[in-house]
């Protein structure tokens, strides 16, 4: 048995024997423990016994420089061995059947830092080391911590209890703000989206209705449809149908408004303001967003009742809605100003503010003014508009712009071979937007009207392909189409996708663009590593050309790039911070920094001159992993 202590990262060989009368009291006791943990008896001779393949041993226990207290918990590996482990409370750790040569323990602890000890290792003997270490900060990348944000109703409405007890599917505030389809889309396509989301309750219903309404996307099954709830109260259900007042309120509802959604397939684990008798087609619970203090925004109760007094008296009254989807506006505000004719000095203004079913009146009008509305809401001021006050009661609806235009981008590609159609027409119905593949097959289109918009891609020698695609006002569709050389054998495969809106902004579609065309990237978005369902994070990127996995265990792989020397660890971005540099010495993988449920889209560059500018620098060279997770 061969005993060694180091002390600032030297080797010294200790006297032969555990009992040197220059380790002191608590170096013997510690030897005669290490004795016992190589289950070897320490004897006079200092043999321990041998091992049949003439292997080595390494035990090493790591102290404190100063205190020579024990150092528990510090990550100790074997160079070039794929060996690590971590120390036990008393400090120590140990390594069976080592090959006798050279070798080096690399030692990682927080708050000691990190150090390299060299050790010789000789054959069939126990190599004992004592390392005392100085306190020194390890210094590693910034921890950032995302605290969930619970609004106090949700918490007292059960929300969260119910989400930890898993009986249903839950989108919570901070999932419906990053999945919105935009500010004033109707909220009844939104729920047609969340149904489509949960699986168990898109096996249970049937084929949408059409024609039919859409409170939760004419969605309908064999009992029915499901029974919706608006903050607990009822609107319809699979037994009676609409009912309630909330009808038109859930109808015109804007995505705006919607805070969390509870989907139950059948019932359990429902609310319990939600046991109806008989639900055939599970429940809806939709919780508005009355927790932001919006209530002026949202509008407050009724609108003001008045009655003409005479004749020389006018009420003015209507609805407000948003110019291009029809969302109702509830809580805008109207500036009604009336004067006599050819008398603008003597003009007399009120504001009035639209109740929760964005209806407006404005009172005390005299018959025979000139009168001019002029209707706003968050940030947004519509023109003035003349009411002629012919009559006791004018009915005026009233529009806003509140919502613009959509774009609607994509690429046509041949279903057969993959590649891509240039020259493909794209043309929208009912507008003048068109648009021509380019090279790639890519097409974009701007200013598109929201709503259902019927388009048409058409090319010589490709069965043209007809599709109803939902654009959303101030947001961005990608549009796939596969088109067919054959229009007998193969019907054309059409797949829309409303871009995340998180990662529009970080850049990802225009580099997923840039990475397409020059070959330089490979990108992975949520549907397809859904579809690829992988078990773990590296399984995901193995068929990525230019990269290479290696594990040497369930949970600990390596994820390499094959365009360099010596590149056995590329480098991990996480949501645009770099978290795994591209060194193996650190001891974190990219399976242990995030789960495949977890990513909202991956990017890919095997090569160091593919990896963007943002994603570069002294961590660049065996390229880089960017992971955008939800």
């Amino acid at each position: 048995m061969t005993v060694v202590s180091v002390k600032r990262q030297r080797r010294v060989r200790s006297p032969t024997g555990p009992t040197a009368p220059s380790r002191g009291r608590w170096r013997s006791a510690w030897l005669g423990a290490a004795g016992i943990l190589l289950g070897a008896p320490i004897g006079a001779t200092g043999q321990a016994e041998i091992s049949p393949d003439q292997l080595g041993r390494i035990v090493a226990v790591l102290v404190d420089a100063d205190t020579r207290a024990p150092i528990p918990e510090a990550f100790v590996s074997l160079v070039g061995m794929e060996r690590r482990a971590l120390s036990d409370a008393s400090g120590t750790v140990s390594f069976l059947d080592i090959p006798p040569g050279s070798h080096e323990l690399s030692i990682r602890h927080i708050a000691y830092g990190e150090q390299t000890v060299p050790i010789e290792v000789q054959s069939m003997q126990s190599a004992i080391l004592v390392i005392p270490l100085s306190q020194e900060a390890l210094a590693v990348a910034p921890l950032n911590v995302l605290i969930e944000h619970r609004p106090r109703f949700l918490e007292l409405r059960g929300f969260y209890e119910r989400r930890a007890v898993g009986l249903g599917q839950f989108f919570d505030p901070q999932f419906v703000e990053r999945w919105s389809q935009g500010v004033h889309t109707r909220a009844d396509r939104f729920i047609d989206l969340l149904l489509d989301m949960s699986p168990q309750m898109a096996s249970a219903l049937g084929t949408r209705a059409s024609g039919g309404p859409s409170p939760v996307g004419g969605i309908l099954c064999s009992g029915g449809r499901p029974a919706v709830y608006v903050d607990g109260q009822p609107v319809f259900d699979d037994l009676t149908g609409l009912r309630g007042r909330q009808s038109l309120e859930l109808e015109m509802m804007s995505t705006y408004t919607i805070g969390a959604v509870e989907i139950y397939p059948g019932s359990a684990g429902v609310p319990d303001f939600a046991l109806e008798p008989e639900i055939g087609c599970g429940s809806v619970v939709i919780w508005t967003n009355r927790w932001r203090g919006r209530t002026r925004e949202l509008g407050g109760g009724d609108v003001e009742r008045c009655e003409p007094g005479d004749d020389a008296q006018a009420v003015v009254e209507g609805t407000i809605r948003d110019e291009f989807t029809g969302v109702l506006l509830p809580g805008a505000h109207v500036l009604a100003t009336s004067y006599p004719a050819g008398q603008p000095r003597a003009a007399r203004s009120v504001e009035v503010v639209a109740d929760r079913l964005a209806r407006y009146r404005v009172c005390d009008l005299r018959a025979g003014h000139t009168l001019t509305l002029k209707v706003s809401a968050a940030d947004r001021n519509g023109p003035e508009i003349a009411v002629p006050l012919e009559g006791a009661r004018v009915t005026r609806d009233l529009t806003l712009r509140m919502a613009g235009p959509g774009d609607l981008v994509g690429r046509v590609t041949d279903r057969q071979s993959g590649r891509p159609v240039a020259a493909a027409v794209v043309t929208v119905h009912g507008g003048r937007a068109r648009a021509q593949t380019d090279a790639q097959g890519y097409f974009a289109l701007d200013d598109v009207m929201p709503g259902d918009q019927v388009v048409e891609i058409s090319h010589l020698g490709f069965e043209p392909v007809t599709e109803v695609v939902s654009v959303v006002a101030d947001r961005t569709v990608d549009l796939r189409v596969e088109l067919s050389a054959d229009p007998i054998s193969l019907a054309p495969l059409v797949v829309t996708a409303l871009r995340d809106r998180r990662l529009e902004i970080r850049g990802y579609f225009e580099r997923r663009v840039w990475g397409e065309r020059t070959g330089l990237g490979h990108f992975l978005d949520a549907a397809s590593i859904q579809r690829a369902n992988p078990a773990a994070t590296s399984r995901l990127l193995r068929d990525v050309p230019g990269v290479e996995v290696r594990c040497t265990g369930a949970r600990d792989c390596l994820v390499g790039s094959t365009r360099g020397p010596d590149c056995e660890q590329m480098s991990v971005y996480i949501n645009g911070s770099l978290a795994l540099g591209d060194t193996r010495r650190d001891p974190v993988t990219i399976d242990e920094l995030v789960r495949p449920s977890e990513i909202a889209g991956v990017e890919v560059y095997p090569s160091p001159s593919s990896v963007p500018a943002e994603f570069s620098g002294l961590s660049g060279r065996c390229g880089a992993i960017v992971v955008w997770t939800r």
